[in-house]
């Protein structure tokens, strides 16, 4: 029973704080609103064809525009960031800041890369519905 608990909780966890950014991103609103829509519904797949540290390395060259202002891109990978280091999933990575998400995956032996692909996932599954459901309208360029 404890363990269906623990799962609950952090399954509540995973939904309470991908609600919170997504619902940051829909009171930006906008067109950064609509791509970070778009690349919360396209990063799982490319996670599922790609891998967890291509997808990752993808998304973290994408962050900063040619101004070097954040993109949309980096909005969602400082959200899974987020995620991971104040989740009990921080374990998995054993970040120290200001280490890089994408460096630290890619060093994972295979048992904590595929754990960190499944909590990815798992967040990005709660993401891509508030985002879905919060974010009105499609970004231009899919």
């Amino acid at each position: 029973m404890e363990d269906n608990t623990t799962i609950k909780t952090l399954e509540q966890a995973r939904a309470k704080f991908a609600f919170e950014k997504a619902n940051d991103m829909a009171t930006i609103g906008g067109k950064k609103a609509k791509e970070y829509k778009s690349y919360a519904k396209k990063l799982p797949m490319m996670i599922k064809t790609n891998g967890l540290g291509a997808s990752l390395s993808f998304a973290l060259s994408k962050s900063k525009n040619k101004e070097g202002q954040k993109t949309s891109w980096g909005n969602l990978y400082d959200d899974l960031n987020s995620w991971l280091r104040n989740s009990h999933k921080i374990w998995l990575l054993g970040l120290n800041p200001p280490a890089d998400l994408s460096e630290a995956a890619i060093n994972l032996d295979s048992q904590e890369y595929r754990a960190l692909t499944v909590e990815v996932l798992a967040f990005l599954n709660w993401l891509r519905r508030f985002a879905e459901g919060l974010i009105e309208g499609e970004a231009d360029n899919d």
